[in-house]
């Protein structure tokens, strides 16, 4: 028997595997650096240079924190009409009806590679997180918000482009997601 839908629900994005922010501030950290050291060598120790010494810093900085906040913007929610996935800049809203749930699964992305997003085509990615639009590298389109690609939820769609997320309870999603369609599930 069916456990009732209380709608909506948002499901948990999955931990990230890794650590994308500190890759990020790693790099943004010598960008920081390199720009102060420079400017201290060029004026004599001692003296801190002018305010323009400073903007490329906090462009740094300011740069920093924005990607910071988009990164930290992960929801996987669903609803009477479909599924919502928010992840950085960027948003897809799918309806029911466009999943070929029959086919949805989950999978480890390293042991499926044709389902790997490859090519960014207007998104975002760090070391072991991908959010937006992707090609995959069988070919096809992907909406992705990917922070775990040992256990990725795989939604193909109707139109032909496909949606893979990681979700922290991926079969609770896939089992909510049929339950809402009225679909049976596989045996």
């Amino acid at each position: 028997m069916p456990i009732p839908l209380s709608l909506p629900e948002d499901f948990a994005v999955a931990p990230g595997s890794g650590r994308p922010l500190l890759f990020l501030w790693v790099i943004l950290g010598a960008g920081l650096l390199l720009p102060l050291l420079l400017s201290l060598n060029a004026h004599g120790s001692g003296r801190l240079g002018t305010a323009s010494t400073w903007l490329g810093p906090a462009l740094v900085l300011l740069t920093g924190a924005i990607v910071t906040a988009a990164y930290r913007r992960q929801r996987i929610t669903l609803d009477t009409t479909g599924l919502t996935i928010r992840s950085t800049f960027y948003t897809r809203a799918v309806t029911i009806s466009a999943l070929k749930l029959e086919q949805a699964r989950i999978v480890d992305l390293a042991e499926h590679t044709s389902l790997q997003p490859a090519l960014r085509t207007n998104g975002y990615s760090l070391p072991g997180f991908r959010a937006g639009h992707f090609r995959m590298s069988g070919g096809g389109k992907a909406f992705c918000l990917v922070t775990d690609s040992s256990r990725v939820l795989v939604l193909p769609l109707r139109d032909g482009s496909t949606v893979l997320i990681s979700p922290e309870h991926p079969h609770a999603l896939l089992d909510a997601l049929r339950q809402l369609a009225g679909a049976p599930r596989p045996a």
